[in-house]
């Protein structure tokens, strides 16, 4: 019988407490959280760590070397992980995940926080979140079967390294990036108890594709190019921050058009107020509201600036200056709006 270090007993016993009391933890928040307090159920996954760190010395002391014992703890981690993933599956398919709310949809893009955007970006397909939720089941199935769980264990690492990083990123909460790590890693532990073969696999076996006859350090050459052609044509390529020192959104803060004052109580639908000089020289004008604006692109020499019209593209061609406005963030364009002469003080916000 071959002897189970303490150290491999004790890493098996952790990892198994904290997938199962991570995935129990999760469904009771999820479906009994209106009968138990929130409180009381974060001691579950204390207790499957204590028991498991427990049972651990218990195991070393007895002296035992039975693999049923060892296979009953990774049993525990692969079943974990399996249900875990395999209800996030469900909860996608029957709408229960990735979906937004109405009442957000039509808030301004700026408003959302990182988690809102991604909400707002997972749930706009739901064919989508079906394909991720068919690789969470299938991956979560196949981990649970002794002959296609290294299989299963290759589906769901990148995976749940995707939802890890995404779960950081976009700031979806410190208890989901937990969540997600408990369960990463128990995947994890079934792929390094794995090394022996996949160091066979990937690194000793022989290569059964045909070699070409080059010399190697035209192969080198050849296979490095992949990184430094993209860079190098990247640098040849202009940047689409033009011109960064204009680039950003300006309230107008001052109209005139043929030396009259115009104001925002004039005519609600039909006075510039928000000014966007973007990347790509892109220019958009406000008047009012978002739903009615000018988008078009500015061409700069010096201090002249031309602006022509995509969408409405019967807008007449603005021509003329941009230049400081005398305070910090200011800026004035001066001109002729087809016909029109205008100025335009406007404040970088």
């Amino acid at each position: 019988m071959q002897k189970i270090s303490f150290s491999k007993k004790l890493i098996t016993c952790v990892i198994a407490g904290l997938v199962v009391g991570a995935f129990i933890l999760r469904q009771c928040v999820t479906w009994l959280r209106t009968l138990i307090p929130i409180g009381t159920l974060t001691i579950i996954p204390l207790l499957t760590l204590v028991v498991a760190v427990i049972y651990a010395f218990i195991w070393q002391a007895r002296k035992t070397n039975r693999p049923e014992t060892l296979a009953f703890w990774q049993g525990l981690i692969r079943y974990g992980v399996a249900f875990d993933l395999a209800s996030f599956g469900w909860e996608k398919i029957c709408h229960l995940q990735l979906v937004m709310p109405i009442s957000k949809v039509d808030l301004p893009y700026s408003s959302f926080s990182p988690s809102d955007l991604f909400w707002n970006f997972y749930s706009h397909s739901y064919l989508f979140a079906c394909i991720i939720a068919g690789l969470q089941i299938t991956g979560a199935m196949l981990l649970l079967f002794r002959r296609t769980r290294l299989v299963g264990v290759f589906v769901l690492i990148p995976l749940l390294a995707n939802i890890l990083l995404m779960d950081i990123f976009y700031e979806i909460g410190q208890s989901v990036v937990v969540h997600a790590s408990i369960m990463l890693l128990g995947t994890l532990y079934f792929l390094f108890i794995e090394f022996n073969r996949l160091k066979e696999f990937f690194f000793i076996a022989k290569d059964q594709l045909p070699a070409l006859t080059l010399s190697k350090y035209l192969k080198l050459g050849i296979r490095l190019s992949v990184i430094y052609i993209p860079l190098l044509l990247i640098a040849l390529h202009n940047k689409p921050d033009r011109n960064p020192q204009l680039t950003g959104k300006y309230e107008v803060k001052q109209l005139q058009i043929n030396q009259q004052m115009r104001y925002k109580s004039d005519c609600a639908d039909s006075v510039l107020t928000v000014v966007y000089l973007d990347v790509r020289n892109g220019c958009v004008f406000e008047f009012n509201t978002p739903q009615k604006r000018w988008n078009g692109t500015y061409t700069l020499a010096n201090n002249h600036m031309e602006i022509n019209w995509r969408s409405p593209s019967d807008r007449p061609v603005f021509k003329g200056s941009i230049s400081p406005a005398g305070g910090s963030g200011k800026l004035k364009l001066a001109g002729t709006l087809g016909t029109d002469s205008v100025n335009i003080i406007m404040q970088r916000l």
